[in-house]
């Protein structure tokens, strides 16, 4: 009997990578293959968390720009490398933004059922989880972390300090860790369900 839902996983799951990194983040591998090994769910996109450096030149997503950008904790000489590097070859008077983000997950669901097991697995671990997507094929399902920062770092009337900086970086690389701390767990409670 034809299957629409696992007509449409397999389907998914042999598309290329789009994302602009174009592949799956090393600490949330295990994690997506764990959700795609599972009969009534794949993951559609997934991002384990990074920390950026993002040029502001409007509050519209497609006119920001990446300065740096990382998928792990990060040192004060990558951000300071990088900020000096953009200063040098762009004299610009848009705003520069320190983020640290947290994971995402974006989870086809079979159905309404399984979409409920799995956001109550989630919310052991992760507040934000939710139904973002319902429609007669599928229910697509978001996890978001909890840890995150984002705060300007630069504009045209200020430049932050090398001290605040370090500090900025102390704090993102603290939450960065325990976002990895929560995939993990996620991860067990994954392996151990259903």
């Amino acid at each position: 009997m034809f299957d629409p839902f696992n007509k449409e996983k397999s389907d998914f799951l042999k598309k290329k990578d789009k994302s602009k990194k174009g592949s799956i983040d090393r600490d949330i591998v295990k994690l997506v293959n764990g959700v795609n090994s599972k009969n009534d769910y794949y993951a559609t996109s997934s991002c384990a968390g990074r920390i950026v450096l993002q040029e502001v030149k409007s509050r519209k997503k497609n006119e920001c720009s990446w300065i740096f950008a990382k998928h792990d904790k990060v040192k004060f000489s990558e951000i300071i490398e990088s900020l000096k590097k953009h200063q040098k070859n762009k004299k610009t008077k848009h705003e520069i933004w320190f983020k640290q983000q947290p994971l995402i997950l974006h989870i086809a669901c079979r159905n309404l059922e399984s979409a409920k097991i799995f956001l109550d697995l989630s919310r052991k671990i992760f507040r934000r989880a939710g139904i973002i997507g319902l429609n007669e094929r599928k229910i697509t399902i978001e996890i978001i972390g909890s840890e995150h920062l984002e705060t300007v770092v630069k504009d045209k009337h200020f430049v932050a300090d090398e001290k605040y900086l370090k500090q900025l970086i102390k704090y993102a690389n603290r939450n960065f860790e325990e976002n990895k701390r929560k995939i993990k767990k996620f991860f067990r409670n994954l392996k151990a369900f259903c």
